[in-house]
C-alpha cells in the first residue's frame, strides 16, 4: 500500500496521524513517514492496512463507528470483530483470523456494530 492510499484511508476515517498511529500501535512519526513516502509499512502492517481498507470501503460500514472502535480496541480488535460479524477480509491476515474464529448465533448483532444507522441491540 502506497503513501497516497495510506493517507486516503486515514482521511476516510477522519483520523489525525496521531489517532491513526495509536490505533495501529505505532508512532505518529511512522505514519508521517509512510504518508510522505519516506518509509513503507512492513508486511504485517500492510496486511492490516489492506484489511482495514476493505472494511472501510464496504458501503454498509459507517466510518465514524470504525474510527471510534479503532480508538477503543486497535486495528487487530476491529478486524477480528469484523470477521466475527461476517465481513470477508480477502487477504492473508483476514484469512488467518477467520480460521481462528468460529461463527456464532450472535453474528447479526455484532454486524450491527459496523453498519450505518444501526444501533447495537
Amino acid at each position: 500500500m502506497g503513501a497516497k492510499e495510506i493517507k486516503e484511508l486515514r482521511e476516510k476515517l477522519g483520523a489525525t496521524q496521531s489517532e491513526f498511529a495509536k490505533a495501529l500501535g505505532i508512532s505518529f512519526s511512522t505514519v508521517s513517514r509512510w504518508e510522505s513516502g519516506i518509509s513503507q509499512p512492513d508486511d504485517t502492517q500492510e496486511e492490516q492496512l489492506i484489511a482495514l481498507k476493505q472494511l472501510v470501503d464496504n458501503k454498509d460500514v459507517d466510518q465514524k463507528k470504525i474510527r471510534k472502535m479503532l480508538g477503543l480496541m486497535g486495528i487487530g480488535g476491529v478486524i477480528a470483530t469484523a470477521v466475527i460479524a461476517g465481513f470477508v477480509i480477502t487477504n492473508p491476515w483476514g484469512a488467518a483470523i477467520t480460521s481462528l474464529i468460529k461463527k456464532s448465533s450472535n453474528t447479526g448483532k455484532i454486524l450491527d456494530l459496523f453498519k450505518k444507522n444501526k444501533k447495537p441491540k
